[in-house]
């Protein structure tokens, strides 16, 4: 009797341990198609008491082991689009006194003002535009005014562009003596010289430039 109660115990043990060893992960006890775990009423694995590496071995759906986080590829920054440049506008009044001679459109070379202007806009990497506008005083014709001021205008232009500024950044317009402002001040002054008349009003006879850029400097 002793002897049947051993056997059986031995027996019941080797099919534990099959069924262990059998098991897909060991260390549960499985049903007989040894590959669903067994689990009680409230579902909870049916452990066996073996040893073995829960964090490695376990199973997933019995709380031994924390599931495998997804692989979450890395995604690269958008790259930043460079801020645009702010351009801004900077108007400069050059006399054309020392530059043109009265009645001419040829310039007169060594006008400090014009080279330190040329010298300035050549040196900017950030130049957008050059706008030239030619003036004249009341002296002569409206017709007249308005081809010298478009002839001296355009020797500007054709200076910076000799002097290296892209042609394609350059403009020049010429508007005659419809913006001069000193006729009313000189002729109230009665001069009884020609050359008096033509010296008051000398600040008529001027081009402006309008330069479009961002450098820093010519925002100033």
């Amino acid at each position: 009797m002793k002897k049947s109660i051993k056997l059986s115990a031995l027996l019941a043990s080797l099919l534990v341990s099959t069924a262990a060893l059998a098991a897909p992960n060991q260390g549960y006890s499985v049903d007989g198609q040894m590959t669903n775990v067994i689990k009680n009423a409230y579902g909870e694995c049916w452990r066996l008491p073996t040893t073995y590496d829960k964090a490695r071995d376990g199973l997933v759906e019995c709380g031994d082991r924390e599931a495998a986080k997804p692989v979450v590829a890395a995604v690269a920054p958008a790259p930043v689009a460079p801020a645009a440049p702010k351009y801004v506008t900077k108007n400069v009044s050059l006399s054309a006194e020392g530059l043109f001679e009265f009645n001419s459109a040829k310039i007169v070379e060594g006008n400090q003002q014009l080279n330190d202007l040329v010298n300035s806009l050549k040196s900017d990497s950030m130049l957008k535009s050059v706008a030239i506008t030619g003036h004249t005083d009341y002296l002569g014709s409206a017709k007249y005014n308005q081809a010298l001021s478009e002839k001296r205008a355009n020797a500007v232009k054709d200076y910076f562009v000799a002097a290296g500024i892209s042609a394609d950044k350059v403009s020049a317009v010429g508007v005659g003596e419809s913006e001069a402002k000193l006729t009313a001040e000189c002729t109230a002054k009665k001069f009884k010289k020609r050359a008096d008349l033509i010296a008051c009003l000398a600040g008529d006879r001027r081009f402006d430039v309008t330069v479009e850029t961002a450098k820093e400097e010519m925002a100033k």
